[in-house]
């Protein structure tokens, strides 16, 4: 129980966690422990602060709708080869 209070109002101060308990029914963040969350973070930080050596984007309409592309560019990170 001390765990989930501490947590709720840890969440009030942590940006990463008010977005992410947006995205999750209140009756399943109700569950999540403190390590639940260091772990969430450490995994979300992983994926979202890598820097491409290249990362182009550019935005093209296309008649009524606009589409994107995007061209990244960086060292080889995956240790799984790909099929």
């Amino acid at each position: 129980m001390s765990q989930n209070h501490s947590k709720k109002n840890s969440s009030k101060k942590d940006p990463f966690e008010q977005q992410l308990f947006t995205r999750i029914p209140p009756e399943i963040v109700a569950t999540f422990t403190n390590a639940q969350l260091t772990e969430l973070k450490k995994v979300f930080n992983d994926r979202i602060y890598k820097r491409h050596f290249v990362d182009i984007r550019v935005s093209i309409p296309f008649f009524v709708k606009r589409f994107y592309v995007v061209f990244l560019l960086g060292k080889e990170k995956r240790f799984k080869k790909r099929e």
